[in-house]
């Protein structure tokens, strides 16, 4: 059948870019937002593209203080610290297809050749666009993915890892100028480790996120209550969410002014000599990211905190932003079930109820959406992401490869031309991200 053959070598010899424009289909399988593109962006291909057997960078963690005073003839005791450390990432390797029927190309074939080129490359923009979508759609679910010891960090697992891994909510206050920190992300009881990209950041407790918490109890609705400016005075037990090992009673207030401690404790300043040495800490690349429910909460607040809106006529704050960072709204958040939750009974959302609920390790019973019935604490959460440390890394090999056309051969009328990619989500910092999570002061 010369026109089946004649589509088939034109799927394989064309790559996604077209030579002149096909009609357009309406795509309705679309996310509202795709915090995945915003990793990417500005990015150059040294920093996205990579071979080798898998993804490494080189950290150091401590000076190991060789700095010292003497006095003239002193003798001196001279030192080789080793002081680096390798977080590495297996690649994960990503794959989708294509496909098509002798029937959908025979009946697409028009009487003239310039009327079978106009159908076949429409014909060839739904099946790419509809393989396009599902695989970014599928890398956005990637990202927001519940972490996973053997799929995510084991060479054996199939899934890369999430952003929930590097930024988690299970802290720990480690004291002095480190503060409360998320730790190892919560994962199953049966599933539960200490490692994150092969180091401990019980060990190094350099290697956690930060985190700061802020009162729930002004939701949404009513932002700024008489609860706005109350302080927290309750301890926390030990091995509950936000004090894993031992109890201590955090600093808790409002939203405001947990942005405000995220804000200074992210912020690392390079000294004016030696520069060359000091990462150049920009916050270009940094974004807040949260759910509907955090992006409304927020612009609530802000309405009702300040004396005029924006503008006179206008009341959306339709860009909200801190310290001119957007508050950017990342649709996968409304429904990730990432956040640790008891199975059965609904947890009292209060710090008794908190309290009540309490495990080792991150190792809670299940997982609940933001305002799941059966989450711990049931608020929004913001993300601050530093996206100069939070990279999708690529295979040179494997950027999106497009195979040949394959032969079904259960069904002999069907055709499939698979793509295929191998990449992971690479963190070279985690105490560059963090995250304000709530805690409810009824």
């Amino acid at each position: 059948m010369p026109s089946i053959q004649t589509f088939n070598d034109f799927m394989t010899s064309t790559g996604p870019a077209y030579l002149t424009s096909a009609d357009q289909v309406i795509n309705e399988a679309v996310k509202n937002t795709y915090a995945f593109s915003r990793l990417l962006k500005g990015k150059t291909s040294e920093q996205t593209i990579q071979g080798g057997t898998e993804i490494r960078d080189v950290i150091m963690f401590d000076d190991s203080r060789t700095y010292d005073h003497y006095q003239p003839n002193d003798t001196f005791v001279w030192r080789n610290p080793q002081v680096t450390d390798y977080v590495r990432a297996p690649w994960r390797f990503h794959i989708d297809h294509m496909s098509w029927t002798d029937a959908e190309v025979e009946l697409n074939t028009g009487e003239t050749s310039a009327s079978t080129k106009v159908a076949y490359k429409r014909l060839k923009r739904i099946k790419e666009q509809r393989m396009w979508t599902s695989m970014l759609n599928g890398f956005e679910e990637d990202l927001w993915a519940v972490p996973s010891i053997a799929n995510m960090e084991s060479d054996n697992g199939k899934l890369p890892y999430s952003l929930p891994y590097f930024l988690t909510e299970i802290a720990q206050n480690f004291g002095g100028a480190l503060g409360v920190r998320g730790t190892a992300p919560f994962t199953a009881a049966s599933n539960a480790s200490t490692t994150v990209m092969r180091i401990n950041p019980f060990t190094e407790n350099r290697w956690t996120n930060i985190v700061e918490l802020y009162n729930s109890e002004p939701n949404a609705a009513t932002p700024v209550s008489t609860q706005w400016a109350k302080v927290n005075t309750t301890a926390l037990t030990a091995n509950t969410v936000y004090a894993q090992g031992t109890t201590y009673t955090p600093a808790v207030s409002n939203l405001f002014n947990a942005m405000d401690l995220m804000f200074m404790r992210l912020k690392y300043e390079a000294p004016s000599t030696r520069q060359q040495y000091f990462e150049s800490d920009n916050l270009n690349r940094q974004m807040i990211l949260t759910s509907r429910a955090g992006v409304q909460q927020y612009r609530n607040a802000l309405r009702l905190s300040n004396d005029t809106l924006v503008s006179y006529q206008d009341a959306s704050y339709s860009s909200p932003a801190y310290a001119g960072i957007d508050v950017t709204y990342c649709s996968d958040l409304d429904t990730a079930a990432i956040f640790p939750a008891v199975s059965g009974a609904a947890p009292t959302q209060s710090i008794a109820g908190y309290n009540a609920r309490t495990a080792a390790n991150g190792a809670f019973t299940a997982f609940g959406t933001e305002t799941g019935g059966e989450t711990i604490v049931q608020a929004p959460r913001f993300f601050f992401v530093n996206g100069n440390y939070l990279t999708p890394i690529f295979h040179s090999r494997r950027y999106f490869k497009q195979h040949e056309v394959l032969r079904h051969p259960n069904q002999p009328f069907t055709y499939v031309q698979p793509v295929d990619c191998w990449s992971n989500l690479f963190c070279n910092s985690r105490q560059r991200h963090g995250v304000v999570a709530p805690i409810n002061l009824a």
